[in-house]
């Protein structure tokens, strides 16, 4: 089994969606011993946003390409091919702002490609996702609470990550929340609460 394992926060030591994240992966290798972890760290290596040349390049058919678009598509091929080739992903990633990390998003357009990842059909504005089959557990640390209460609907991240695994195929998605790790009444318990779910869920 091969296991992608997606970091965000650039704070390596201290970062909450790490801790949890490492745990819940450590689960996995004890539940499945010949498991294969392959680590995205988008903190230490961030992808480039997209630039007009990649965007040209995706939308150009591949034999019609000049040899700058393909080097221009090379880093999102490799992105979709380590995609492919994983049964399993884990993403720990922190909500900023409400939404998401500028390099998590950086790293949902690399790998959202007509053609490869979807594929449009007859009926105008219909796509198919062309990536089934994967488990993805997302585990999120936000500073306030975002699970329930009165900023449910201030959470930006969480509807971002379902429609965009959806786009492209993935819907069985599992969340991992380590809430209000900056609220003084939650954020003690905030790690050790995330822990528990992943001790408690049938991985």
């Amino acid at each position: 089994m091969n296991l992608l394992h997606i970091k965000v926060s650039p704070n390596i030591n201290g970062s909450s969606s790490r801790v949890v994240s490492d745990y819940l992966v450590d689960r996995l290798k004890k539940k499945y011993p010949s498991i294969n972890e392959k680590i995205i760290d988008l903190s230490q290596e961030p992808l480039p946003h997209l630039d007009g040349c990649t965007v040209d390049a995706f939308l150009t058919k591949p034999d019609e390409r000049k040899e700058q678009q393909k080097k221009a598509v090379q880093l999102s091929d490799r992105m979709i091919d380590i995609l492919f080739d994983s049964d399993l992903l884990v993403i720990s990633s922190p909500i900023w702002n409400l939404g998401l990390p500028s390099v998590l998003k950086a790293w949902f357009d690399h790998i959202t490609r007509a053609g490869r990842t979807f594929k449009f059909t007859d009926t105008a504005g219909n796509k198919i996702g062309l990536v089934p089959n994967k488990s993805v557990y997302i585990v999120v640390s936000s500073g306030s609470i975002f699970s329930h209460g009165p900023l449910v609907s201030h959470d930006q991240f969480t509807p971002y990550i379902k429609y965009a695994f959806q786009y492209i195929g993935i819907t069985n998605l599992n969340f991992i929340r380590i809430d209000g790790t900056h609220d003084p009444i939650t954020r003690d318990f905030a790690i050790p609460k995330a822990l528990s779910i992943i001790d408690e869920i049938n991985i």
